[in-house]
C-alpha cells in the first residue's frame, strides 16, 4: 500500500527527470491532473494520475508508486463477456489492460509484467505459456474465460477455465488470492 496519495511538482519532475516548470506545464496543458493547495496555490499531483500519466507515455513507474501485483491483461473481443469481465476485475481493484490484439498483448505483458491474464479466447494458452516461460515469469495467474463454459479441448498446464457468468464468483475469488 502507499503511503503518500500526492506528490508535490519537484517530486514529479525528480522522478520523470524534467525540471519543475515541466511538470506545470504539463498540468496545464492537461496532460497531467493536479489540484491546487489553498493559500499559496501550490499544485499537489494525485499518485494514481501521475501513475497513470507514466503509463500512457510509456514511462517507467517507480516501484514505491506501483501498486505491484494487480494488474490484469484482458485479450478478449469487443463484445458484452469482456464488457462484464473488465467490470468485475476493476470492482476487484485490480489495474486492467485490455486488448483485443495477441501481438499488443504480448507487448503489454512484457512492458508491465501482469500478475494475471484472462482471455475469452482459448486459441491464445499455448502461445501464451511460451511468452511466460520465455521470461521466466513466475506465478502469473492464466484464467480462460468462456460464455456458458464451451471449451474445445483440455486446458494447458497452469491455466483455470471459467464459465461465464456461472463461475464469476470463482474468477473473483482467483483474483482475491492471487493478490
Amino acid at each position: 500500500m502507499r503511503e503518500k496519495q500526492a506528490l508535490t511538482t519537484g517530486e514529479v519532475a525528480k522522478y520523470c527527470g524534467v525540471n519543475f516548470r515541466t511538470v506545470i506545464r504539463w498540468i496545464e496543458r492537461g496532460h497531467l491532473d493536479a489540484y491546487k493547495l489553498p493559500g499559496r496555490g501550490d499544485n499537489r499531483i494525485p499518485v494514481d494520475s501521475f501513475v497513470d500519466f507514466l503509463n500512457n507515455n510509456n514511462m517507467p513507474i517507480p516501484e514505491e508508486l506501483d501498486l505491484g501485483g494487480h494488474k490484469l491483461v484482458l485479450l478478449a473481443d469487443v463484445d458484452d463477456l469482456s464488457a462484464d469481465v473488465a467490470a468485475c476485475v476493476r470492482r476487484a481493484g485490480w489495474d486492467l489492460m485490455v486488448t483485443s490484439d495477441p501481438i499488443h498483448l504480448g507487448w503489454l505483458m512484457s512492458q508491465h509484467q501482469p500478475a494475471a491474464i484472462a482471455i475469452t479466447q482459448m486459441q491464445y494458452e499455448a502461445s501464451i505459456n511460451r511468452l511466460l516461460k520465455d521470461r521466466d515469469a513466475k506465478d502469473v495467474l492464466c484464467i480462460c474465460i468462456s460464455p456458458g463454459g464451451v471449451f474445445d479441448t483440455a486446458a494447458q498446464d497452469g491455466w483455470i477455465h471459467l464459465n461465464w457468468p456461472t463461475d464469476q464468483p470463482q474468477f473473483v475469488l482467483q483474483l482475491s488470492n492471487a493478490g
